[in-house]
């Protein structure tokens, strides 16, 4: 019998659930800019987000505020618009 090879699976990611819990320990900054995070209410309300990062032999996760989130929107949106001929 041989061994198997496991593939892991993707877990899914409970934003709300993730920021409540790295919230409460007063410490969560945005992987790019720095910027503290603020209480669970206000952090989920504004729009911060909880990332998976993949590809590491541990899969691990950051924090992102709005702002850096809307800067990262734009070249994407900006690059989507070129290949669609827009």
């Amino acid at each position: 019998m041989g061994l198997a090879v496991k593939t892991p699976k993707r877990i899914s990611l409970d934003v709300h659930a993730a920021l409540h819990a790295i919230c409460s320990t007063g410490k969560g900054r945005c992987w790019h800019c720095d910027r503290r995070l603020p209480r669970a209410e206000k952090a989920i309300g504004t729009g911060w987000d909880v990332q998976r990062i993949e590809g590491e032999r541990v899969a691990s996760i950051i924090l992102v505020c709005p702002r850096c989130q809307a800067k990262r929107a734009k070249p994407r949106l900006a690059a989507h618009a070129l290949a669609a001929g827009i």
